[in-house]
């Protein structure tokens, strides 16, 4: 029974009568993020610290099972009562569910939304799964969540006045895969969640803050000046890396990057922000950390990206209609003349009337879309069927460092080793020194077990620097292709003449084949033979050429080539 004034009997207030039967009541402004708790209380019963969380983004990232909770929050603001029920670890191995309702304050469209958390018993599917975690109602998935989460940032520039400058920001933790490497992948989710709270913490009341992606946070901006976002976002940036942060493995020093799409007073928003924002945070982050990046005012990054995006269809459609083309370049034995040793095999993709298309226009996106490896199976496939049509060819393939741990690919040559193993033994796989030291035992393995079927393999680009002398002695490459950028007019270049004898002398000791690349004129051919490389490779003896009867079943036509 309460009096007038709206307490109890023994002075509490309506407020803490619900605390006591588990009920915290808050308010979330959709604007700012900012949740406030009313009460005294410091926690909701049994999971200690929930009621200290003070936005909804640190909310929402508590559990992906309350993943609904942004785009349901959305729905509130346009008048529903929203109601849903999530999961929060309240122990070691247990559980605490809750409901969490929203309701709209005020007028329809107003930022500011009602909420009432209530504990609840465990669902029926939950019983006697709780150390699983296992979630027992349908939530959104983490993408589907993000893209609600982004619909939010975006709103918030779509609705801002066109006289204001806009800004989408995205923030992202430096050096993210090392600490993966280093802490493991539950410490460095600790990280990023308090990195996203401290983030919230920090940002101003009329920023918009919500999670874009799975390690990185959105920010919208407006009505502000260039000079007062970077202020502003320096400030969010030290915020985060001014004090360590305490993981179950110790105490652990954080950075934080930025990229910024900004559209100027009288702008429209580009058609992807969120793209602009994330391609200046990769130009940013590169060989820094703590950067702060403004995309280009051109819109260069939009220009790029569709150019990839266009480039991978055309690479998937070029997989899928079996147009990846084979161009085959000669190795020429050095002071011959011109027998060639063997061809190197590059990829190529033929356009629908046959065409061949510059590798220019696909390189990028094979790349960076992780289109590798189902380009290297097409390139090994038909490198295989040439070397089964023509018993006296000889063949080099690039081999991605994907591909070296590509299941599918390696089945593709240990099938061909036991039908027929003479093909697999004129076939040399071209690795970069980079590829190479990525990880130097799982390299070694796969050279191992791939030498035993047959294949020679060929160092690429020797002499660029990442290779240490001891991997160069371990890994015991058959043949060495010496860096063009040392061989391009060596004729002319004492410096270049040095350093290739250099690397022929290492070569020669190790017992290694050399072949010296991107030899284009006769005056450096004669140099380099004088030198003691054994092969050449290069324009002065011949462009790479498509010969589809080289590989093509449906070809009776054999290749015209002589092995030394």
């Amino acid at each position: 029974m309460t009096h007038e004034d709206g307490g109890s009997e023994d002075g509490a207030t309506p407020v803490e009568v619900l605390e006591g039967f588990g009920v915290r009541l808050y308010e979330w402004d959709l604007g700012s993020d900012a949740m406030r708790w009313m009460g005294a209380g410091d926690a909701v019963p049994d999971v200690p610290g929930l009621g200290r969380v003070s936005c909804g983004l640190a909310f929402s990232g508590l559990r992906a099972d309350g993943a609904e909770r942004v785009a349901w929050a959305l729905r509130a603001r346009a008048g529903e009562t929203r109601s849903f029920r999530f999961a929060v670890p309240s122990g070691p191995v247990t559980l605490a569910w809750f409901e969490d309702t929203l309701r709209r304050q005020g007028s329809p469209g107003s930022r500011r939304l009602n909420g009432m958390l209530r504990r609840i018993p465990p669902p029926r599917a939950d019983l006697g799964l709780q150390g699983s975690f296992a979630p027992a109602h349908p939530a959104l998935s983490p993408a589907k969540e993000a893209r609600a989460a982004r619909a939010r940032l975006r709103e918030h520039l779509a609705t801002a006045p066109l006289a204001d400058d806009r800004y989408y920001v995205v923030v992202g933790v430096d050096n993210l895969r090392d600490l993966n490497r280093a802490l493991g992948a539950d410490v460095t989710d600790e990280i990023i969640e308090e990195v996203f709270a401290r983030i919230a913490r920090s940002r101003p009341d009329r920023v918009t803050c919500a999670r874009v992606a799975g390690s990185k946070v959105g920010l919208a901006v407006s009505g502000v000046s260039p000079e007062e976002v970077t202020q502003g976002l320096r400030a969010v940036m030290a915020s985060v890396g001014r004090q360590t942060i305490e993981t179950g493995s110790g105490p652990v020093a954080v950075t934080v990057s930025a990229g910024v799409s900004h559209t100027p007073c009288g702008a429209t928003l580009p058609e992807d922000p969120l793209a602009e924002a994330l391609v200046a945070f990769d130009e940013g982050r590169f060989g820094r950390i703590e950067a702060l990046q403004f995309a280009r005012g051109d819109h260069g990054q939009s220009l790029q990206r569709n150019r990839i995006t266009s480039s991978a269809r055309l690479v998937m459609d070029a997989l899928v209609e079996d147009r990846i083309a084979l161009a085959f370049q000669p190795v020429v034995r050095a002071g011959s003349s011109g027998t060639v040793a063997f061809h190197e095999c590059l990829a190529r993709i033929l356009d629908a009337n046959g065409a061949e298309i510059p590798a220019g226009s696909f390189m990028p996106a094979i790349v960076n879309l992780g289109l590798v490896r189902q380009v290297d199976r097409a390139v090994l496939r038909h490198a295989l069927e040439a070397l089964r049509k023509s018993p006296t060819l000889r063949l080099s393939v690039n081999l991605s460092p994907q591909s070296m741990q590509d299941a599918d690919w390696l089945a593709l040559l240990e099938a061909a080793a036991a039908t027929a193993p003479d093909t697999v033994e004129r076939l040399i796989l071209e690795i970069t020194e980079s590829s190479a030291i990525i990880d130097p035992l799982r390299t070694l393995d796969f050279m191992s077990r791939v030498r035993d079927l047959g294949c020679a393999f060929a160092l690429d680009d020797f002499g660029a620097g990442y290779t240490s002398f001891r991997h160069f002695r371990d890994f015991r490459f058959d043949v060495v292709k010496i860096d063009g950028s040392f061989v391009r007019g060596i004729s002319a270049s004492e410096d270049n003449q040095i350093l290739v004898r250099t690397l022929v002398s290492i070569a020669d000791h190790f017992s290694m084949f050399t072949v010296a690349e991107c030899v284009e004129t006769a005056e450096d051919a004669a140099r380099l033979t004088a030198m003691g490389v054994d092969c050449l490779q290069g324009y002065h003896f011949g462009r790479p050429s498509i010969r589809k009867d080289w590989y093509r079943s449906d070809d009776s036509a054999a290749p015209d080539t002589r092995r030394a």
